[in-house]
């Protein structure tokens, strides 16, 4: 059975990988700018009325719902149901998760990002359009509250290369959030599919919405060894060798789409929103979903 395992890295490792990352970021910040400005966001693609009028909101059917709500219009453009409901405009408050864990440092070679680079960068560029467009923002377990504008942008930058957020597990007490919060959530997931579905189940227990931003390197996915391969743990043990990789592919294969869907559905039953990202694909893909997710109030 494919079970995922979380390792943890020392406080010197972290120094050292939190150094790496920040040599990093100029590029990053860069090409975070470039995305945004490629989406146009202005202000982040909505309409809005002014403070305190009311506008349509469309949000994902849940089972709680009217079927008589559903707007048929809204649903054919996307992937899912939707219902159209009238709100009470107010800022919206988005906290950003982006896994530090040492697993996120892996990068094959057939990619020139790491996971880590990969969901730095889309953090980035959410916490730039966020800050462009005047809703509130903060990183999950890192900043004790949130807030807008380019100075929260510059300490979202300098808190997010210092790899201290709390690993999935300690999610649960990072922060107080409000009902009306949007959790994002971007990881590789190698973790026990039941950790995975407390936390998630925490935040719908607050009443937060949700978006599963799920990375992965390529050979992650399709294990495209060949013969004789030594395979290296991240945490320096539990090496593994394997005398023909391609024996095991399909097997492996199944199983990693087995969790991956597993993670799919989790967000589909509590009306999350799912993505997953290959790392050899461009950060404006993955980018796009997120944007379109936290866009729903639009046209």
């Amino acid at each position: 059975m494919f079970k995922p395992r979380r390792v943890t890295a020392s406080k010197l490792d972290d120094r050292n990988r939190a150094e790496r990352l920040a040599q990093t970021l100029p590029p990053l910040i860069l090409a975070a700018e470039h995305i945004v400005n490629a989406f146009d966001m202005g202000v982040h693609g909505r309409r809005r009325a002014g403070t305190g009028e009311d506008f349509w909101q469309f949000k994902r059917y849940g089972p709680d719902d009217s079927a008589a709500s559903i707007d048929w219009r809204q649903s054919a453009k996307r992937e899912h149901v939707y219902i159209r409901q009238k709100e009470q405009e107010t800022a919206e408050t988005v906290w950003i998760w982006r896994d530090g864990s040492p697993t996120m440092d892996f990068t094959s070679g057939r990619t020139e990002d790491s996971k880590l680079a990969r969901a730095t960068l889309i953090s980035l560029a959410l916490a730039l359009s966020l800050s462009k467009s005047g809703e509130k923002f903060g990183l999950l377990g890192q900043t004790e509250k949130a807030s807008t504008g380019p100075a929260s942008f510059n300490r979202f930058v300098g808190r997010i290369t210092e790899l201290d957020g709390p690993p999935l597990a300690g999610l649960n007490t990072a922060n107080r959030l409000s009902n009306k919060s949007t959790v994002v959530m971007i990881s590789d997931f190698l973790s026990d599919l039941e950790e995975i579905t407390a936390t998630v189940r925490h935040f719908v227990n607050l009443g937060c919405n949700g978006f599963i931003l799920h990375i992965a390197d390529p050979v992650e996915v399709d294990l495209p060894y060949q013969g004789r391969t030594r395979f290296l743990s991240v945490a320096n043990d539990d090496n593994l060798t394997l005398g023909r990789v391609e024996a095991v592919r399909e097997e492996y294969q199944t199983l990693f789409e087995a969790h991956r869907s597993a993670i799919a559905k989790l967000a589909e039953n509590v009306s999350w929103d799912y993505a997953f990202h290959r790392t050899d694909k461009p950060a404006g893909d993955a980018f796009a979903r997120l944007y379109a997710a936290l866009n729903i109030r639009g046209k």
